[in-house]
């Protein structure tokens, strides 16, 4: 980042000695002023409009060549004069660094022929006059051009390595995230699965029918978790793995999902009210929600009766998810189960929120006065749906 200070004082500096030169040597009389200020005011603009800067410069040399030549001034002011050439330098050079090199090209050859054409056209020098002149001037233009551009190349070089390094730290950390999901917790969900899946064989004397379809429930959840489970590890490791062809879960999707919660013991009524438009992301946002809202549920609050309701209108669709207290015998469990102030926030409730949020929707959770707790997300409307 460029300095300010830099340019407004040279940019003072040759506003006093252009107004100086132009009203004395020059004989410009009260245009000396207007002059100085359009040779020098460039200088300070490049700092935050380089393009601008350019274009004020561009037209600002020959400009005052030509007002040089109206007034028969006894020393017309060339472009490649020090007092317009200490003005131009830092306008090139910061437009080498800020635009690409096309354009730093073309704005360099169209500032050469401006001027050129202007004392040509004027008649103001000799052929020789003009000619060392205008090569002194485009070596001089050039090598700004070259310095400002070869500062712009390394700041690029700088820009791609810190990219470079940051992707490589997110992978590096995506990678740790997958391992410590497939140590700990795909591992815990194996075990669950398999015993689950056993029990109904290890129990002495057999299990009732109704114990076998609650183990076999067991077992069929911790699998889809398992399948998940995979799915999510591979993403974060970035590995190419098998196209997956089943769709996301969704809005048609929410019975299933309430009847597995209804086979936890959990009493759950579902209604959907209106007719639910809703886009891919914005059906798997809603499964989601609901999805986690019931899972806290059966964590928090087992046996408490339970409300899903998913109300669409012509500006969007609602999912409220409220649950009442959990009877008294299952208090002491429901207690057993809350996390203490040790496990921070609930990031079911923080991924919900970020869902939500992502599709510039709103989330409000909270207990309720009778001691239960709703979940209720405001979908608005999206222009896919």
């Amino acid at each position: 980042m460029l300095r300010c200070r830099p340019f407004a004082v040279l940019a003072g500096i040759l506003l006093v000695g252009n107004t100086t030169l132009f009203a004395a040597a020059g004989d410009f009389g009260v245009l000396a002023i207007p002059a100085a200020v359009l040779a020098s005011g460039p200088v300070l603009l490049a700092w935050y409009r380089p393009v601008a800067a350019w274009v004020v410069m561009a037209v600002a040399g020959p400009l005052i060549t030509s007002v040089g030549v109206a007034l028969a001034s006894p020393m017309t002011p060339l472009p490649w004069y020090f007092n317009l050439l200490f003005a131009q330098l830092p306008v090139m050079y910061v437009l080498a660094l800020s635009v690409t090199r096309r354009i730093t090209a073309i704005a360099c050859v169209v500032t050469i022929a401006a001027g050129t054409a202007t004392v040509l056209l004027f008649d103001v020098a000799g052929p020789v006059v003009v000619l060392t002149g205008v090569g002194s001037w485009s070596l001089v233009l050039l090598a700004a051009v070259l310095v400002g551009d070869a500062r712009r190349a390394r700041r690029l070089d700088t820009l791609r390595a810190a990219e470079e390094v940051g992707r490589t730290r997110i992978l590096e950390e995506r990678t740790r995230i997958a391992r410590e999901l497939h140590d700990v917790v795909a591992h815990h969900m194996s075990v669950i699965a398999v015993q689950a899946a056993s029990a109904p064989y290890r129990v002495e004397g057999g299990v009732s029918e109704p114990a076998a379809r609650e183990f076999a429930a067991i077992n069929a959840a911790a699998r889809a978790s398992l399948r998940d489970m995979r799915l999510l590890l591979g993403a974060l490791r970035g590995t190419d793995g098998p196209v997956r062809t089943a769709p996301q879960p969704g809005l048609a999707d929410l019975n299933e999902l309430v009847e597995s919660v209804r086979r936890a013991g959990v009493p759950v009524r579902f209604t959907v009210a209106g007719e639910p438009s809703l886009s891919p992301v914005e059906s798997v946002t809603v499964y989601r929600i609901a999805q986690e809202a019931l899972s806290n549920v059966v964590r928090h609050a087992p046996a408490a009766d339970t409300t899903v309701v998913v109300q669409a209108d012509a500006d969007g669709v609602t999912v409220e998810v409220d649950n009442e207290p959990p009877p008294p015998r299952t208090t002491p469990a429901v207690e057993a189960r809350v996390p203490d102030s040790h496990t921070g926030p609930g990031l079911g409730l923080i991924g919900m929120r970020e869902r939500v949020t992502a599709l510039g929707g709103k989330l409000t959770a909270g207990a309720t006065e009778e001691g239960g707790f709703t979940v209720r997300a405001r979908l608005p409307k999206g222009d896919d749906a």
